[in-house]
């Protein structure tokens, strides 16, 4: 895994959060940016490297979430990156404005680096939410259909709804767009699910939002869809929960991007679970990309694969039934040896990331 390098050429006497950063963008900023951002003073205040996945991993977010809060804060001019080939190079931190006696900005470049892919530069296109205060979600609960949007949440949740639910239902309704009815269905989803809480709904929100779904049929079909075949692979996990982002990350790139059989995919999870006795979407991964440099595209395929590796190989006498050698052979446990070798693979890649 490559690594990014966080400088900057202000001191920061540890982790010095800046007075002018809480008085001028704390207010208004997600929560989870100003995680990401208090976090990269930590890191730069020993010299860290970090990457994305190690980020996501640390704050419990999605590689997305840290992706939208580094280009929130370079579009605030708080953090400059420094990109090469679609790859980020460098992340500087820059003197917060109206912070006292700013060093000037002489800081160098790290060359180090992570793909486009955990960082992708489209990311900027999720708008960020906004905090408004208590007096100013009460003047924008006079609109007639935001109004009546709160109405019907608070009667699926059962509860009145608090200035960080309200702001929620805000993003979605002014910031994503979504419609009256499309909100309606998304907090009667969530809702039915068992999840009651609104930044759940709104990571729901967030991911229709990308998959450009813009009406009920289609969250009805997208839901379905979702349903049908992320929860076959769950199950076959055998996890009866809703999956995790970076579950669903996996799932995307073997059913859509890959374009894999749904049924191949719950062989390598069986296969997975027989081999090392729990759930890993990583080891199922690695048994799914020796598939597919095999042009394994079934199931029958892949059972034919190892019972290929099972064959003994001899080399007979065009005039005799007996071997031609007299050496005495040896026989392999091919299943033991795949599953070595898949381990292998998969603690080398761990290692890598």
């Amino acid at each position: 895994m490559n690594y990014i390098k966080v400088v900057t050429a202000y001191p920061t006497g540890g982790t010095l959060l800046p007075n002018a950063f809480v008085d001028h963008y704390m207010i208004k900023a997600n929560g989870e940016y100003i995680k990401v951002y208090i976090y990269l003073l930590r890191m730069v205040s020993e010299g860290a490297n970090f990457s994305i996945p190690c980020l996501a991993d640390v704050l419990e977010l999605t590689e997305r979430d840290v992706a939208r809060a580094l280009r929130y804060w370079e579009k605030e001019s708080l953090l400059k990156i420094v990109e090469d080939h679609h790859e980020i190079r460098s992340i500087e931190l820059l003197p917060v404005p109206g912070q006292a006696n700013p060093v000037p900005n002489t800081a160098p470049v790290s060359q180090t680096a992570v793909s486009a892919e955990a960082a992708p530069s489209g990311s900027e296109a999720i708008p960020a939410m906004k905090t408004l205060s208590p007096s100013e979600l009460q003047k924008k609960s006079e609109d007639e259909r935001f109004s009546y949007l709160l109405y019907v949440c608070e009667m699926f949740i059962g509860k009145p709804l608090t200035c960080n639910d309200m702001n929620i239902l805000l993003y979605l309704y002014e910031d994503l767009s979504m419609s009256c009815e499309l909100i309606e269905y998304l907090v009667e989803h969530c809702v039915s699910n068992g999840k009651k809480s609104f930044r759940y709904m709104q990571t729901v929100a967030i991911n229709w939002y990308e998959e450009n779904v813009t009406t009920v049929e289609e969250a009805k079909a997208h839901s379905k869809n979702f349903k049908k075949e992320y929860y076959s692979i769950m199950r076959a996990f055998g996890l009866n929960q809703n999956p995790a982002p970076i579950q669903e990350q996996y799932m995307k790139q073997w059913l859509e991007k890959d374009g894999l059989d749904l049924s191949l995919v719950i062989e390598a999870c069986n296969r997975t679970v027989n081999a090392i006795n729990k759930p890993s979407f990583p080891y199922a991964d690695t048994i799914l990309k020796q598939w597919k440099d095999n042009h394994i595209r079934t199931v029958e395929q892949a059972k034919n694969f190892y019972q290929n590796q099972k064959s003994p190989k001899t080399f007979m006498n065009a005039n005799t039934s007996q071997p031609v050698h007299n050496f005495k052979q040896r026989d392999y446990d091919f299943d033991a040896l795949e599953e070595q070798l898949l381990k292998k693979q998969f603690a080398d890649e761990i290692r890598e990331n």
